[in-house]
């Protein structure tokens, strides 16, 4: 049997019914979330009446107090009245703007750096420094100069010590005869040798030792003395009749030279016997002729005892007990030492007795007489180049404050923890000012300082955080930066603070920016002003949106009546005719 008409519509005012439950169950659910968003909004405008700015304060010129929001920018901006702070990282370093930075990088001296803001014209002192370069450069090459110049004169001293020697050697020899010209006189030259001398060279030794004996000991007459001489190798000879026969064949002339060289060979070795201070004769005036080589000290240096013949020829005198060379041969020795070779036949060739012939008498025997030394030249020392003249100031600057701002800021980036202190000019002093006229316009100074070229002590802000005051709020407030403040320091009252300084000067101090006393919390009235909007737009919203949920569930209580209206007369239907049909069919 099929569902009536009333059945139907019952059920489907049922739905509806419960349909309008839900939606009215979501709208009062809807209303309870307005509620707290409500609250919510009234908090965030609670929060920001409750918020603080952080402000800078300074002072104008007449005195007058004004605040700015703080930023990086604010707090590096100069101000003549402002403190000056330095913001900080948590690794020491100073954070600076990129045009300060720049500044620092491109130049090498506190000079150039206060140049770069117009505080200074350093045109004056940059041309000390050039010429101090250029003076610097001439001082390294005159050290260089002054070394070689030393050495120069230390051999100049030598030269002039051997040659005051050999002056007084000339002196003493200049009024003698010329015995190489008187033995000459008699024999020739080793180019133009005459009689015995001749044969000598030839390779007689008979005719030589005539001349060797009569210059040894020259007797006036045929008869020899028969002296006995000890060579240098300790064995003795000696000269008989037929060593010094021709004599009286000798013209008197020629017997006169032969007695004067005799008697100075003499002499030499009287005056040379046990005074290693005197100097033989054929030593050209004190020289000692270096192309004569000691044979003996070779000998030696080769590690070995010299021959017999070695130390008869040799020029030097060797001491068989210690193996070393003692002294230089007189001229009478090395005749005596001639004449035992020749006796003895020990020199074998004609070019060894031609050699040791003419090595005495055109050697030894012509330097006994010597021509007068030629004094030496003394060497110019270099002259010393002259030092510039440094500057009254080292820096010259206009304006105190600015000039002193920037000259901390510029120890501070270089590492330091004080800094120079700009100084007055004294315009009292007249004659300053004569010296420099742009003291009229440059009214102080500062002592100028280099560069640090081994490290560096800042670091650059981004540009949105130097212009940022909500970042330097909260990087101060959770300690990502600190802060420095520039103060004057006398050291005679507080010299703990820096032991390094001996001087006033002006010393980089930490403050906690809470301590600072031109840095001020304030509301933050932007930040409010913002919030109320934010707090007013929201709650009208609220406040709408809860009205029309007011009137939708409003609309559905009156739909819910009417429904529930018409449920109970078309129930009160279906139960009539329920009881009809039972009634019909009983």
């Amino acid at each position: 049997m099929g569902m009536s008409a009333s059945q139907a519509r019952l059920l489907s005012i049922t739905s509806r019914l419960t349909n309008n439950e839900f939606r009215s169950q979501t709208i009062t659910n809807s209303k309870l979330r307005l509620a707290t968003e409500s609250t919510e909004a009234s908090q965030e405008y609670m929060d920001a009446l409750d918020s603080k700015q952080l402000m800078y304060m300074y002072y104008d010129d007449n005195g007058s107090a004004t605040k700015i929001s703080m930023t990086p920018a604010v707090i590096y901006d100069y101000s003549p009245l402002k403190n000056q702070y330095a913001i900080k990282n948590a690794s020491g370093k100073i954070l600076v703007s990129n045009q300060d930075a720049t500044n620092f990088k491109e130049t090498n001296s506190l000079s150039q750096f206060l140049e770069r803001y117009g505080l200074t014209n350093n045109s004056q002192y940059n041309a000390y420094l050039e010429q101090m370069k250029k003076y610097n450069e001439d001082l390294a090459k005159y050290r260089a100069e002054k070394a070689v110049y030393d050495v120069e004169y230390s051999d100049y001293l030598e030269k002039y010590k051997q040659y005051r020697i050999d002056y007084q050697a000339w002196l003493d020899s200049k009024d003698k005869p010329d015995l190489y010209a008187q033995f000459t006189a008699i024999l020739g030259t080793s180019e133009s040798p005459r009689s015995c001398y001749s044969s000598g060279l030839s390779g007689g030794t008979g005719c030589y030792i005539h001349v060797l004996a009569h210059l040894l000991d020259w007797p006036g007459d045929d008869t020899a003395s028969h002296e006995t001489y000890t060579a240098s190798n300790g064995q003795t000879t000696g000269l008989d009749d037929s060593d010094v026969w021709g004599a009286a064949m000798h013209s008197i002339a020629i017997s006169q030279n032969y007695k004067a060289i005799s008697d100075e060979i003499a002499l030499e070795e009287k005056l040379c016997d046990g005074d290693d201070n005197l100097i033989p004769a054929w030593k050209n005036g004190g020289v000692e002729d270096k192309t004569k080589e000691n044979i003996i000290q070779q000998a030696i240096d080769e590690g070995r005892v010299p021959t017999e013949k070695e130390i008869l020829s040799s020029d030097y005198i060797y001491d068989a007990d210690t193996n070393s060379v003692v002294g230089i041969k007189t001229l009478k020795q090395k005749a005596i030492d001639l004449l035992y070779m020749l006796k003895n036949n020990m020199l074998t060739t004609r070019d060894e007795q031609w050699a040791s012939l003419v090595n005495f008498t055109d050697g030894d025997m012509k330097n006994i007489n010597s021509e007068e030394p030629e004094k030496p030249v003394a060497p110019i020392p270099p002259a010393p180049p002259q030092e510039p003249v440094r500057p009254l100031y080292e820096i010259k600057l206009k304006d105190k404050d600015k000039s002193q701002w920037y000259t901390n800021l510029w120890f501070a980036m270089n590492g330091s923890e004080t800094a120079n202190l700009v100084m007055a000019i004294n315009k009292d002093n007249e004659e300053e000012l004569k010296k420099d006229p742009t003291l009229a316009e440059y009214m102080f100074y500062v002592n100028d300082a280099n560069r640090n070229e081994l490290t560096t002590n800042y670091e650059i802000f981004e540009d949105n955080l130097y212009t940022s005051s909500t970042w330097l709020e909260f990087a101060l407030e959770h300690g990502i930066v600190t802060l420095d403040r520039a103060q004057y320091q006398d050291p005679s009252e507080d010299s703990g603070k820096s032991p390094r300084t001996f001087a006033d000067a002006i010393t980089w101090n930490s403050i906690a920016y809470t301590n600072a006393t031109d840095i001020v919390a304030v509301d933050d009235e932007k930040a409010i002003a913002i919030a109320e909007v934010k707090y007013k737009k929201r709650i009208t919203e609220i406040e709408n949106q809860d009205k029309k949920y007011d009137q939708d569930l409003k609309k559905l209580d009156n739909e819910h009546n009417a429904l529930q209206t018409e449920y109970e007369s078309i129930k009160e239907v279906i139960s009539k005719n329920v009881e009809r049909s039972f009634k019909a069919f009983s």
